[in-house]
């Protein structure tokens, strides 16, 4: 196979992340739309638990996969690469069959420990899918070691489709005979997705293999036993799995005491107010100077994890591309001690995350409120976003450093550092929660603080093993002032929209009870002129900010040369001293 060059596949992976994130607007805000916030929080349950399930179960190994893949080929091992894919996709197979099953009988306990009752169906629809996707990752795995993002990306997009065709369509059959039933419809489009994933990853495994070796080359000696191979995938992937389980533990306990924290909140006038008005629930179910019932939390944790969540995740998820290409290219530098390379690789990789995390946290975060009203009609998350927008750049670096640490093989130092900002997004959710003026507010507060003590700690260990040289000037100093004019000038641009087109203003203020009917719904005439308020302003951010970085020249000439036509567009740019 043909070899793609770092940024290139990286590039290739953004487009098929970007592809996946509309196909998924596309199925979660109609979804949204079908079984309201009672039902998100239904199948952001049952989804919880099976995305914490299966990074338990398959988390390390695609990563270990791909890591020993890519040195087997710096180092010429064909022999070897065959074997390290067949032992991980049987030992994958094997670990997705025990997660499926763990999950599927378990659902009855599962339900009682989240306090979801409803979303049993939920959660036996879905268990299929861990084995699915577990075989899925060994194939993943394996062609990234080659550094071939195509079929991952192609992988994604199917399994996005499926979920989209399959989950709406049923979401909207089922959704008379009940919002539970409607919601393990959606999630059933979850496991057909991942089973068509799997289907097309395996053709292109058989089309591709044929020409994957030279063929003097397919018998080699020296290569390790399968058994070596099999201790060598345990090395790397039990220390990842174990970052993992920490990670899906922390976020497990973290669903489980919103909900609780939020019922030890006696209710208010303020909050009945809000609770009965702002989010449409019965007064039956709201009573003043009583402890706050289960709806009303599960309402509120459905406006979290279901509107504010989506919104959130969207930028590192298009930065994961960068972590997955990443990893090859570090492992190969490592397997022949190039730490050249290695230094030039963490340094573009930060900075360009970085450059491209930052607007986006600070965007999010100032026009929360007009994109949450564009994408959902429904802007009951504002304040909530408008916190978790600030942690998207912490939580962009601590995917990209996690991955080069475990490219070099420092696959216990994200572990220690998520136990780190797990303990802190324990304490920081029950203090905060219980607290009633906070109440909801509480969670995005709690993430942020998390992500940027696990970003920090990763960053000082990159520099110290990768010898990585990051001034606080470029890489801290110079980006925050260009995403803060950016910032400004996005905030006043929708503003004067606004007021052109006689819409109301944004609100920047922070309030978790508010006291006012929503905004939202609007009309569709109002709601169209919101949409055309936000992308004027994202536009003129994008220009602002594009200007700020050539202005400040926060690109520097190696990060060019690893574009496709890198040194054309670096002459091009040197020509009118734009990079530093």
């Amino acid at each position: 196979m043909k070899k793609q060059s770092y940024l290139t596949g990286a590039f290739i992976l953004v487009i098929a992340n970007l592809l996946v994130k509309v196909i998924g607007a596309v199925f979660k805000i109609p979804l949204a739309n079908i079984i309201h916030e009672e039902g998100m929080a239904i199948f952001n349950t049952a989804y919880f638990l099976y995305a914490c399930m299966f990074v338990i179960a398959t988390a390390g190994l695609p990563v270990a996969v791909s890591k020993m893949v890519s040195a087997s080929l710096a180092k010429k091992n064909y022999t070897e690469v065959n074997k390290i894919f067949k032992a991980a996709l049987s030992l994958l197979a094997l670990i997705g069959l025990a997660g499926a099953l763990v999950l599927f009988l378990g659902a009855k306990m599962f339900v009682g420990i989240v306090d979801s009752p409803d979303s049993y169906l939920s959660i036996l629809a879905i268990a299929p899918a861990i084995f699915f996707v577990a075989l899925l990752s060994a194939f993943r795995g394996y062609f990234q070691g080659f550094s071939d993002m195509v079929p991952t990306a192609l992988s994604e997009v199917v399994e996005a489709l499926g979920k989209l065709v399959i989950g709406l369509l049923l979401a909207y059959l089922l959704m008379p005979t009940g919002v539970a039933n409607a919601s393990s419809g959606a999630v059933l489009g979850v496991t057909a997705g991942t089973f068509f994933a799997l289907v097309i990853m395996a053709i292109t495994y058989v089309l591709k293999r044929k020409n994957q070796f030279p063929a003097s080359a397919l018998l080699q000696a020296g290569t390790r036993s399968t058994k070596n191979i099999f201790v060598d995938l345990a090395k790397l992937a039990i220390p990842i799995t174990i970052g993992a389980a920490v990670t899906s533990l922390t976020n497990i306990i973290d669903m489980v005491m919103i909900r609780q924290r939020l019922q030890t909140i006696i209710v208010s006038q303020e909050m009945f107010n809000t609770l009965t008005e702002f989010f449409g629930r019965s007064s039956s179910e709201v009573i003043i100077g009583q402890a706050m019932q289960n709806k009303p939390a599960e309402v509120l944790y459905g406006a979290y994890s279901g509107y504010a969540i989506p919104m959130f995740n969207l930028p590192p998820t298009i930065i994961m591309s960068l972590s997955m290409s990443v990893v090859p290219f570090i492992s190969s530098a490592f397997a022949v001690k190039n730490m050249g390379e290695v230094k030039k690789l963490s340094e573009s990789t930060l900075r360009i995350t970085v450059l491209f995390a930052l607007p986006c946290a600070i965007g999010l975060s100032v026009l929360s409120e007009p994109i949450l009203t564009a994408v959902y009609n429904n802007a009951r998350s504002a304040s909530m976003l408008h916190i978790l927008g600030l942690a998207v750049v912490f939580v962009s670096l601590v995917s990209v450093s996690t991955a080069m640490l475990q490219g070099a093989g420092k696959v216990m130092i994200p572990v220690r550092n998520m136990a780190i900002g797990g303990v802190v997004k324990i304490i920081t959710n029950f203090t905060l929660i219980a607290i009633p003026s906070i109440n909801i507010g509480g969670a995005p507060v709690s993430t942020l603080l998390c992500y940027f003590v696990i970003a920090t700690l990763n960053i000082v260990s990159v520099k110290k093993i990768m010898k990585s040289d990051l001034s606080f000037t470029g890489f801290i100093l110079k980006p925050i002032i260009a995403s803060a004019i950016m910032g400004i000038a996005a905030f006043g641009a929708y503003q004067v929209s606004a007021g052109v087109l006689g819409i109301a203003p944004m609100n920047l203020s922070l309030n978790f009870m508010p006291q006012t009917v929503p905004v939202t719904p609007l009309a569709s005439a109002l709601r169209f002129k919101v949409i055309i308020a936000l992308g004027f302003s994202v536009l003129f951010a994008v220009i602002v900010y594009a200007i700020m970085v050539f202005v400040l020249r926060l690109i520097k000439h190696d990060d060019v040369l690893m574009l496709p036509k890198g040194e054309k567009i670096a002459k091009l740019l040197n020509k009118f001293h734009l990079l530093s």
